[in-house]
């Protein structure tokens, strides 16, 4: 009977999974830019005074849950990119400590009152690659099209293709580092150790460039050759994917420069980032002349629209009338006319094509429901698609806590 509002943010914020505080004064959150990536925990009063910031971790954390004054338990990976874990923190200390010493992994946690129970979704995830073939003439693929695409490693995702080799983050110990191995054969070797969450951009001479986490995102690029990576355009701070030009001499990138949100043109040359669109924009892609970049805009409700801007920036963006899911890098171009993209609500993907000169939306596949898709790339030859699938094979536990 008497809303009213706690707190007023500036656009492309997110605030997610309030709680109350044990004694009711404050409402926690999960704060930031970007969800299930960088976020922190912070609190709000309810007499309506600012935010306060409890942590600076800008890494995934979930779940906020009091169980008293001194004790925030919550979901999160540590400084390393491991886990998620379960831990507790103390808002008056302002510091963490992890609950659990196992290797048990955790996606979610719950308290009874006074917390003296607890419950949590412990997880074993697993990552693995399948392919599709693209149909012909107006016809949609049934779930029996689609087939493993066979890996060394029991754990591939992301798949991004040179011409040569399939680049896919993998793990060998806590976290998803950066593998490729030849198309033709030939063992897999790891190009990166650290911690990813986003696909690589792969160009045509199989140069990379991936996202590292050093308090800001920034771009490195690592050459074929396997000689010392460098940075790139260390003063815009990256959002998302990057995305090669198909001459290989420029990223695309959304992020901020210092000074406004867009979607940035980053030459490997060295100069200086070119300025394309002014506003929230991340995960481009280059259809393959290189005159056009389709991109997405801001993060609402768990959607993200797409748009189509000019590469050499000589025309404002014009939406494309789709959108993608903000979970995930969700499209590709075929060809110069064809930009095909995953539809649907989180573990119910499908694949469809938009004719870029008609605008008609064709449904390319009716896949089953049985896992979380996050992206997919093409073939070289341009007849298959490969897509990851992601379970976590969520088990729930009783805690009774000490």
């Amino acid at each position: 009977s008497n809303p009213h509002r706690i707190l007023q943010d500036p656009p492309g914020m997110h605030n997610h999974y309030p709680a109350w505080s044990h004694d009711m004064k404050w409402i926690y959150v999960v704060r930031g830019r970007e969800p299930g990536l960088n976020m922190d925990l912070w609190r709000i009063p309810l007499d309506g005074g600012p935010p306060e910031q409890l942590t600076t971790f800008e890494r995934f954390i979930s779940h906020p849950t009091p169980i008293d004054d001194r004790n925030v338990l919550y979901i999160g990976k540590d400084q390393n990119g491991c886990g998620p874990w379960l831990w507790a923190f103390d808002p008056e200390e302002k510091v963490s400590r992890r609950l659990t010493t196992g290797t048990e992994k955790y996606s979610s946690v719950s308290a009874a009152l006074h917390g003296h129970r607890l419950i949590a979704s412990v997880i074993a995830p697993e990552a693995t690659l399948w392919s599709v073939p693209i149909p012909r003439n107006g016809r949609i693929v049934e779930e029996s099209a689609v087939k493993p695409y066979e890996m060394p490693s029991a754990r591939a995702l992301m798949p991004r293709f040179g011409r040569k080799s399939l680049f896919y983050l993998s793990s060998q110990g806590c976290n998803d580092g950066l593998w490729r191995i030849p198309l033709d054969g030939g063992p897999p070797t790891e190009v990166l150790k650290a911690p990813l969450l986003e696909p690589p951009a792969v160009s045509r001479d199989e140069d990379a460039v991936v996202v590292r986490r050093n308090g800001k995102k920034n771009l490195f690029l690592i050459p074929a050759d396997g000689s010392q990576k460098r940075t790139l355009a260390s003063t815009v701070e990256v959002r998302g994917a990057p995305a090669f030009s198909p001459d290989g001499k420029w990223i695309a990138t959304g992020g901020n420069d210092g000074t406004v949100d867009g979607l940035f043109k980053i030459p490997l040359d060295g100069g200086l980032p070119v300025s394309l669109v002014a506003g929230p924009a991340s995960n481009p892609v280059w259809s393959p002349d290189g005159s056009v970049i389709a991109y997405v805009g801001r993060n609402e409700r768990a959607r993200q629209p797409v748009y189509l801007v000019r590469s050499d920036g000589t025309a404002e963006p014009s939406p494309l009338g789709i959108d993608v899911g903000a979970d995930g890098w969700r499209m590709q171009f075929l060809d110069d006319n064809h930009l095909i993209y995953m539809k649907g609500l989180q573990g119910a993907q499908d694949f469809w094509m938009l004719n870029l000169t008609t605008h008609k939306q064709d449904l390319l596949t009716k896949l089953d429901r049985s896992a979380i898709m996050t992206t997919f790339d093409i073939t070289p030859d341009r007849t298959a698609l490969v897509f990851d699938r992601l379970k976590n094979n969520s088990d729930i536990t009783l805690i009774e806590p000490r």
